[in-house]
Order: C-alpha cells, then structure tokens, then sequence
C-alpha cells in the first residue's frame, strides 16, 4: 500500500504532481473567529473582526508581532462585512451582520490604520448591508454593492463626501465580484441572489455604461462565498484578475483583463481528488502578483490541508497540488492569505458549524525555510552587544547636554477606547447639549486629560467632532425614518443646542445641509 501511495504522489493524480507541505503553527488568536476579514497590514498579519464562539460578533482586531497575536479594539465587527486594502496600505471596513447569529445588516464604515494600530470612522453607507463588497477605484473612490436578506444598488464615496447611490442593479447579489475594468469603469457580477438563489442569466452590471450578458458566466458559475471578497485577492495586474468558476463539478479559472472574459488555459484539469480521496475545495483564491502565481486551498476528511498553485504566468498555466500531513482539528471556512516567497497563511475559521470558531493560524511553506548560518548570528550577537554597551554613554550624554531630565511618557488605558465608545453607544450620551469631556471623564473614572488622548491618538479626532460624528449619524437616521420631520426637531432630539450648530457640523462633516442631503 505504502508503495502505491509513493507511486501515485510521484506520478500525481492525472499527472497533477502531489508536493509535501510545510506547516508552522503559529500562535492561536486571541479570540477564535470566522467571516473576519484578513490583511497584510504595515508588514504585520492582522485580522478583523467576525463572528466567535456561539456566533456572537466581536468589535475586535489582533495583529502579530513577536511570536504574539495583539488585541485591539474596533469600533464595529463587521461580521461578513468588507475588508478591502487600500492603495495607502490602510484597510477599509464596513458592513456586516448587525445582530448575533447572523442576522440583519449595519451601516457602519472604519479604518485601521497599522502604523499606530488604530480605527477612524467614515461617513455610514447608503444601504445597510452585509455579504457585501467594497472596491478601491484608481482615483481613491470606493464602489460598494452587495447584500443578504435586504435591497442592493451601487453606491460610491470619494473623500469627504458621503456613500451615495450611483446606479440600480439587474439583481441584488450576495457578495458579487466588483471589478475594476478601466480607470472609469467596473464590473458587478454574481452567481447568487440577495436571498442565496442562482442567477444563471449571466448578466454584468457596470459603473458606466448599460449591463450585458456574458456567455461564460451563463455556461460557468462563479463561486457563492458567504465569506468577505476583497477584490484585490484577484487581481493579476492593472484590470486583470482571475476568477475561480465551476461547472458540472469541474473547477476552472476565469480570466477577465481589459474588460473581457476568457478561460485560462492549464497544462492540466485542475483536480479534484488526492491520493488519499476527494478533495473540498475551499472557497475564494488568492493571487500573489509577484510570482505570477493563484492559489486555492482546501481540504480532505482526514484533516490533510491542500494548497493548489496555478503558476499563470506560464502558458499553459502550469499546476501543482501541496499537501499536509493530517492536521487534528483543521478549522474550514478559515480566511487566507498568499505571501510573497511561496508562504500562506490560514487564518480562523470552524469546525462543523459557524457556532464552532476556531483561532487556529498556520503558516505554511510552499519552499524550504531560509535558514541563519551560524556565524550570521554570531555577528548579530556581537553588534546587539556592542550597540547594548553605547546606549547608556548615548542616553547619559544626551541627558547632560539637554540638563533636562525626559518626562515620563503619559500612558493611556489600553481599554479607555473601547469604554468610550460603549458609553456613547449604549447610553447615547452625545444626546445630552450640554454634554463636556468631564463628564465621560466622570462617568468612566478617568480624568479629561486622558479622555482626550485617547480621542486624539487613537481615533484621531477632536472630542467636539467625535461627538458631533454620533449627533449626525443619529439625526441622518432620524431622516430616514421620517424625511417629514421637521429639522428642528432633529436638532433637538440629536443633541445639538441649536438649529445653527447643527447645521454648521453637518456641512463640516458631510459637505452638504441637511436639507441636500434628505433630498
């Protein structure tokens, strides 16, 4: 048997080649999770929210550095909402399910910003939404469509302005592709409804310019993720991307470049099953532009982790399968990422049910680990030492020239964010006029002068604006319930002590009176 088992992973399965897999496991999360977004951020991975055990959503974002997995907090969890990285490698959040289990949307948008581990808040969506897709445009505009169980549109936001509806769609769509296809226009696509049905017509909205039918997507069928879809885990080049599809249980490859679709050509039938059975093929893909390389990842019941290389920078498109010894406890639906140098990394994810999350986090290597030679690190132990012997002569003579002892750096309660905003939420307290810093420096037991570095270094605003950002949130919200409302009552029931304040904030922070932007 064991010599069979050789023969088949020499030969591979329909002369696919089988390659042994590398798998470090990392430290787990912090807190077990799944539908959370994942990201290269600032040279750190770093996850985003979800859902944890119990499917119960956690406002909660972990990067690793150190050999350690970092918590901070988010101001939203965006469970099955976007996560999208941006040009400036900042990562755009927004969206998700508003209610534990899965159940309703949210409005909400942020950023995180790796650099100091940090969110700030944009303007809300147009829709509620959740299954939801978020597009970065050239021209630093984003383009949002998508939904589960609600309406859908296109909507855009450019800096300073406001998530707007741009367009109608032929269908609502559960986290469709939304494509980049020249530097004006951009595909909309799917294979599934806004309540999980198939769309077998095909169709393709677009940005600019009228919807059409592409034969491809009539005869293939994109896959239905359930999983946050960042457009740039597709894209080979400048408006090029590859999409994974299937038919009659045969999976293939899409190409879409300057707005037109193709088949991608492989040396080989992407495969199905392994030498020890059949193969469940995860969904998603990743590409990794450097190498020229996608990878799909999936797994086998026997708990052996798969990684399928399509090399397309090759034509054909050259195919390999790696694979894992069996893993014990191999969490599914985990959000992955492809790393420069043939690494991968497997992310959360559950077992059985999404009630089950997991904080599992495999690195795996596709190539053999670089080593250190030995007198590399004799090298580095000689300079850490040296530098160790300079540093006080350097400190102390830096002491003497100032004559002025350093002042002790103010430290910040890790938790103070995360305390304020639940005050502000829970109790909605920015309804209060004549609200002061002191009094959530007061009701949280801190004092203003901490209140108010947290707001600025970590959320980077003012407290006027911060609470102000809550006052006209509510009062948007005010008008969409009842756009009848006369906006004096708005300004009051909001918080603002005055008609002209809230109007003077409203068009600082959105661009527009409230009387546009009702209309």
């Amino acid at each position: 048997m064991k010599l069979l088992l050789l023969i088949a992973l020499v030969l591979g399965v329909k002369g696919v080649p089988f390659t042994p897999l590398d798998v470090e496991r990392l430290p787990d999360l912090n807190i077990p999770r799944e539908a959370h977004g994942v990201a290269l951020a600032g040279g750190e991975f770093t996850v985003f929210g979800g859902h944890t055990t119990g499917f119960v959503p956690t406002p909660t974002a972990e990067y690793y550095r150190r050999g350690k997995w970092h918590t901070v907090n988010m101001l939203y969890p965006h469970d099955a909402g976007f996560c999208t990285q941006l040009s400036s490698g900042d990562v755009l959040l927004g969206g998700g399910y508003s209610e534990t289990f899965g159940i309703g949307q949210t409005w909400g948008v942020e950023v995180y910003h790796p650099a100091t581990h940090s969110f700030s808040y944009l303007p809300i969506l147009n829709h509620k939404r959740t299954h939801v897709t978020a597009l970065e445009m050239s021209d630093g505009s984003i383009l949002v469509s998508g939904n589960w169980y609600s309406t859908d549109a296109l909507e855009r936001y450019t800096s300073g302005g406001l998530f707007e509806q741009v367009k109608a769609v032929t269908s609502p769509r559960d986290l469709p592709f939304v494509l980049q296809v020249s530097p004006d226009d951009a595909y909309v696509f799917g294979w599934a409804d806004n309540y999980g049905n198939p769309l077998p017509d095909g169709w393709v909205d677009r940005l600019n310019g009228d919807p059409f039918q592409e034969p491809l997507l009539q005869e293939w069928a994109t896959e239905n993720l359930h999983l946050p879809n960042p457009p740039e885990q597709y894209r080979t080049g400048e408006f090029s991307y590859l999409i994974p599809v299937w038919k009659d249980g045969e999976l293939a490859l899409l190409q879409l470049k300057e707005g037109r679709f193709s088949v991608l050509e492989t040396a080989l039938p992407l495969p199905q099953e392994s030498p020890w059975g059949a193969i469940e093929w995860a969904s998603g893909l990743q590409v990794e532009p450097e190498s020229a390389t996608a990878w799909k990842q999936g797994w086998d019941t026997d708990g052996r982790l798969y990684l399928l290389r399509i090399s397309y920078g090759e034509t054909p498109a050259g195919v390999e399968v790696f694979y894992s010894a069996p893993l014990e406890d191999l969490p599914h639906k985990a959000r992955c990422l492809a790393l420069p140098g043939g690494r991968y990394l497997v992310t959360g994810g559950a077992v059985n049910d999404a009630y089950n999350t997991r904080g599992t986090v495999l690195l795996c290597y596709t190539q053999p680990r670089k080593a250190v030679a030995g007198w590399n690190w004799r090298v580095m132990l000689a300079i850490l030492a040296a530098l160790l012997l300079l540093l006080p002569l350097w400190f102390f003579g830096r002491k003497k020239r100032s004559g002025v002892a350093p002042k002790p750096a103010r430290t910040v309660a890790p938790d103070l964010q995360t305390r304020i905003v639940e005050l502000m939420e829970k109790e909605c307290l920015y309804r209060k006029k004549d609200l002061h810093i002191s009094d959530l420096a007061t009701r949280l037991n801190t004092n203003s002068t901490y209140i108010s570095a947290c707001l600025n270094g970590q959320i980077k605003m003012s407290f006027p604006r911060f609470v102000n950002g809550y006052r006209i949130r509510y009062a948007q919200e005010l008008m969409r319930k009842d756009p009848s409302k006369p906006l004096s009552e708005i300004s009051e029931e909001a918080g603002f002590s005055n008609e002209s304040s809230f109007f003077r904030a409203f068009k600082a922070e959105t661009g527009q009176t409230p009387t546009e932007w009702k209309q």
